[in-house]
């Protein structure tokens, strides 16, 4: 397969550096050599310095043999006509990314669609709706959907009440089982468990279901799902303002932001919004916006020290969610040491989202979104595969790697050591990082 990026700033190294191990061939295009080094020196790709709507610098980019062609540079309009000409020099499939929501909205998205561009991606619309669904799964830190939510991977930060707490993955088998702990995240590590493993208060689970049986993980982690209604925002970003456009039916919101004219923008558009023009890092500010009656607090400040500093403060109102908004990868592990609700990452979600695309690209590249330190794969069981010649239990699977669940005519359900997979069976693998080649092995 291969794939060309136009554009190495954050988001398009990110997507570089992840895809370089995975047998693609990845070509990525940037104006400003100084961006490229690294990438050419550490990584294996090709770094073309040029401006990629130049017929030219497209070519060297193997823009008409590509299977799918990404352009992520700060400029909407760029990347649109960057697409348009990859497209009709010969791209299979084409990926712009747009910073603003109205491209999305669909009679925009029908034009930029005829000029040859067959996906938009927006950032700040990524991070909007990962703010509401973990809204409105209040007792979830992540909840990804597969096959129309018919199955659900959810991340569930273990209470010491929990009555499986203390208890070995062993005891908790059982014929008819709804559940699979695919990974446990303990201390900044992630693992994939086995039945000797036992379960601790404050792991962090990773857990597959189906639909139908979310209300018996509730009762088996012992987390209390509560509603959602008054939500304070720190940061009147794009994205908070976008959440008000999608939800301010939902929930009602008040917003703090540092800047007048930012505040005064925000009032004369929503008017059914409170805006407080502060800091959130000033407790009397807090006091101001109503945080002793709020459900949740949401950080979406450029800071992501800040917002992981503001969601502590809020933790001590007692509110029921707590989000932030950090896009340092290094402050991660500091935000899951302070036990902060849900966690999000422009360029994290970024990668997931192009990531769900490359299965529209080649029928070899599995649908696939990144957590930390691991990564689930739903891959397709194809016709002679070896795997459908033995149950799950007689294949000699490697430690780093699971089978959480699977989509069999349609209908989901978990993987046991009993399971014989069948041609057709879509499969919910979730593996350690730098384990997806060995994980492949199986499905090739």
């Amino acid at each position: 397969m291969i794939v060309t990026i136009v554009g190495a700033g954050t988001v398009g190294s990110h997507l570089a550096r992840y895809l370089s191990g995975e047998h693609v061939d990845i070509y990525i295009i940037d104006r400003d050599p100084s961006r490229l080094e690294l990438l050419d020196a550490e990584y294996n790709l090709m770094a073309i310095a040029g401006d990629a709507i130049e017929p030219a610098i497209l070519r060297q980019g193997k823009v008409s043999e590509c299977d799918l062609f990404i352009a992520v540079t700060e400029v909407p309009e760029r990347n649109f006509v960057a697409c348009a000409m990859a497209k009709s020099m010969g791209a299979k499939m084409t990926v712009a990314r747009a910073d603003r929501y109205d491209y999305l909205l669909p009679h925009n998205l029908e034009v930029v669609q005829q000029m040859g561009v067959d996906n938009v991606i927006c950032p700040d619309y990524l991070v909007a709706q990962g703010v509401i669904d973990s809204l409105r799964h209040s007792w979830v830190n992540y909840w990804y959907e597969f096959n129309h939510g018919e199955m659900v991977l959810m991340g569930v930060r273990l209470p010491a009440s929990a009555p499986i707490v203390g208890k070995k993955l062993r005891e908790l088998a059982a014929p008819g089982r709804f559940y699979h702990i695919a990974a446990i995240r303990r201390e900044h590590i992630t693992m994939i468990p086995k039945g000797g493993h036992t379960l601790m208060a404050d792991d962090m689970l990773y857990i597959a279901v189906t639909s139908q049986h979310l209300q018996d993980v509730v009762e088996l982690t012992g987390c209390e799902p509560r509603k959602i209604r008054r939500v304070v925002i720190s940061g009147g970003s794009d994205v908070a303002t976008l959440m008000l456009r999608l939800a301010s039916d939902e929930y009602r919101f008040t917003i703090i932001e540092g800047d007048q004219a930012r505040c005064n923008a925000i009032i004369s558009t929503y008017h059914d919004c409170e805006v407080i023009n502060g800091e959130a890092t000033d407790s009397d500010i807090l006091a101001e916006a109503g945080m002793g009656m709020a459900d949740a607090f949401v950080a979406l400040t450029q800071s992501a020290a800040e917002n992981i500093l503001t969601c502590l403060s809020a933790n001590d109102y007692q509110v029921v969610k707590t989000v932030a908004e950090v896009n340092l990868n290094q402050f991660v592990n500091m935000a899951e040491s302070f036990k902060i609700g849900t966690i999000l990452n422009k360029q994290w979600l970024m990668a997931n989202a192009i990531y769900q695309l490359l299965i529209d690209a080649g029928s070899s590249s599995p649908k696939r979104l990144a957590i930390p330190d691991a990564e689930v794969v739903v891959f397709e069981i194809k016709q002679g595969s070896k795997l459908s010649a033995s149950t799950v239990s007689e294949l000699k699977i490697p430690e780093e790697v699971t089978f959480a669940g699977l989509v069999r005519d349609g209908k989901c359900q978990m993987v046991t050591g009993a399971t014989q997979f069948q041609p057709g069976d879509k499969v919910l693998v979730m593996c350690l990082a730098g384990a997806l080649s060995r994980a492949k092995k199986f499905f090739n």
